[in-house]
């Protein structure tokens, strides 16, 4: 099977005058402990990575008590406890493979605006929005 998660670990660390310090640290918690906290709908989304958005919802306006959170509140950070190593479905990273051919044409042409670059990329033959040019065009 997987890996057996230990619920405990150990920092260490030397502090500025060369003394040793260790300290365990926990790797589990029992969320019930956090009811009424500012944490703890965050808390309730990392438990429940398998609910929907709207079951999350659902929960947190009739268990969670004073926690209530909308639906958008919901899904804008959902994503800080989904897994990395699996891609949503519908997106695939540099999809048509233009991607490094794109951010030269924007280095080279750095002063223009995020319109004139789409146009300029769209010219050459490579589609980009301008949400797309604003977060590679530092790249």
């Amino acid at each position: 099977m997987g890996t057996e998660r230990k619920p405990t670990g150990t920092i260490c660390w030397t502090d500025y005058r060369g003394k040793e310090h260790t300290r365990e640290t926990r790797h589990v918690i029992d969320i019930r402990d956090f009811e009424g906290t500012a944490g703890y709908p965050l808390l309730v989304l990392a438990a429940n990575r398998h609910l929907s958005v709207r079951l999350l919802e659902w929960w947190l306006e009739n268990k969670g008590g004073k926690n209530k959170r909308s639906r958008g509140w919901v899904h804008r950070r959902r994503w800080m406890f989904e897994d990395p190593e699996v891609l949503k479905s519908g997106y695939r990273p540099n999809r048509d493979g233009k991607d490094e051919r794109a951010i030269a044409i924007m280095r080279e042409n750095s002063a223009l605006s995020l319109r004139d670059l789409s146009k300029l990329l769209a010219s050459q033959g490579i589609s980009r929005g301008k949400d797309w040019i604003r977060q590679h065009r530092g790249d």
